[in-house]
């Protein structure tokens, strides 16, 4: 059916829902329903003789009586139905079916509660959370209860996204520098930050991803520097190998003892650095050692997270509503695809991601580690090579046998062995090549780091 305006067609799709019988006069822009006898019309139109069962709706969803009484929406537990009516006294306040003393209040102030819709800035119905927190046993400062209301409230309010970049996305293809497997995948983000940029606000948002490939290959240490650059910190880690339970994700029953929200909401929670986060990066490892199990099988909550239809309405057992989790980007990695239900491989973009080359270990993967153990260790690096050379790489390549996981112990090994004493400074020297020794060490050295954090006054001085 045609309606005149907006506001009509609003108020006929909501009767409708609330399965209330009307008749629609598109002469006089008014809908009569049908069980109780009332008018409502638009505003817009003058009332000249303001009669007891005429109702204006104004274009914010607000419900008057013509002469000024207020609307209830009300909901009758015994009749399972729907009335509009006055505001009165629950004593005088009975249902016009069955005449009982049993009526919910869908609204109870004048207003048709989300006459907007829900709010695209919102992760939550703030209507539907104050109407639960409500019915909550315990007053309101019950620690349990508090403690649910605090977690909603990190959920309310204004959303905020993490964005795309053109910092964020050069930094992402420097990855290759240090992760030269990753090509496939690092070309996939780039594209969907070209996406991203069509987007209302620029918001960085991938189909869930898994990297699956050998231990060694690079694929945590990858999602963790990827977190790093995206939203300034890792990626929520879930370990699926220690026999996560599933409600570390959707949340405990608040009846339990140390009961918590789930990993998931508390990832989308705002804290100081931002506001309710609509796209948080979470990162699932191991997915390939998750276990069916008949009762609380983690598998049912990938099913609903990875849908976007359903995870706009992801519930939350510890703070009880639901959660509009359908913008978060999923990463999982694992070892092989074998042990993977296919339902969840099916929802997946698969990266199958190639061991380390010798030569990849050498131009790439072994600078990095050698950096991050300076950096670590808070070695002296005037002491040491700037860059390895050559020979030193192929002994640390030797000592690890091509597995990342033994590298630091390799740079460790080859420190020792090559380990002397300057005759000048009387200082001990390592990882140097016989060459640069012969050539000069000084010549290849590294220079001390100063702090980039600013000087001051130190504290005893005065």
């Amino acid at each position: 059916m045609e309606y005149n305006t907006e506001v009509q067609r609003r108020l006929a799709q909501i009767l409708d829902e609330l399965n209330i019988k009307t008749t629609y006069i598109k002469r006089d822009d008014a809908f009569i329903l049908e069980d109780s006898g009332l008018v409502i019309f638009e505003d817009k139109r003058k009332v000249t003789r303001p009669a007891p069962y005429l109702i204006q709706i104004f274009n914010d969803g607000t419900l008057r009586f013509a002469d000024g009484g207020d609307v209830s929406i009300k909901y009758c537990k015994l009749c399972r139905k729907f009335s509009f009516g006055r505001k009165v006294s629950r004593i005088d306040d009975k249902c016009p079916f069955c005449k009982e003393h049993s009526f919910k209040y869908l609204s109870n102030n004048s207003k048709i509660p989300g006459w907007f819709g829900k709010e695209e800035n919102s992760l939550i119905d703030e209507q539907e959370a104050e109407r639960h927190l409500a019915s909550i046993p315990g007053d309101n400062d019950d620690k349990n209860k508090e403690a649910i209301r605090e977690c909603i409230k990190k959920l309310s309010g204004e959303v905020s996204y993490i964005t795309v970049s053109s910092e964020k996305k050069e930094k992402v293809l420097k990855l290759a520098e240090k992760y030269p497997n990753m090509q496939e995948i690092i070309d996939y983000l780039v594209q969907s930050f070209e996406s991203s940029n069509f987007r209302k606000h620029k918001e960085i948002s991938f189909r869930p991803i898994v990297l699956v490939g050998s231990p060694g290959c690079g694929k945590t240490s990858f999602v963790t520097d990827l977190g790093n650059i995206l939203q300034g910190k890792k990626a929520v880690k879930i370990d699926l190998g220690n026999d996560v339970p599933v409600f570390a994700i959707s949340g405990s029953d608040p009846q339990f003892s140390r009961a918590k929200q789930g990993l998931i909401t508390e990832a989308m929670s705002k804290n100081s650095e931002h506001g309710p986060l609509k796209n948080p990066l979470i990162h699932f490892d191991e997915l390939d050692k998750i276990h069916s199990k008949e009762n609380y099988c983690i598998e049912t909550v990938f099913y609903s997270i990875l849908e976007k239809n359903t995870a706009r309405r992801f519930f939350d057992n510890y703070i009880g509503i639901n959660v509009d989790a359908s913008g978060v980007n999923y990463i999982f990695t694992a070892n092989s695809l074998e042990n993977i239900p296919k339902p969840i491989i099916s929802r997946l973009k698969i990266f199958q991601i190639p061991d380390y080359t010798a030569e990849q270990f050498k131009a790439c993967v072994i600078d990095n580690f050698y950096h991050n153990w300076l950096k670590n260790n808070d070695m002296e690096q005037e002491f040491l090579p700037a860059v390895l050379s050559n020979e030193i790489k192929e002994e640390i390549l030797k000592e690890c046998g091509g597995d990342t996981r033994n590298i630091e112990d390799a740079i460790n090994k080859v420190f020792t062995r090559t380990m002397q004493k300057d005759d000048e400074t009387g200082h001990s020297l390592a990882l140097f090549s016989p060459k640069e020794y012969f050539i000069g060490w000084k010549k290849f050295r590294g220079k001390r780091n100063i702090s980039q954090n600013s000087w001051t006054l130190p504290v005893d001085f005065l």
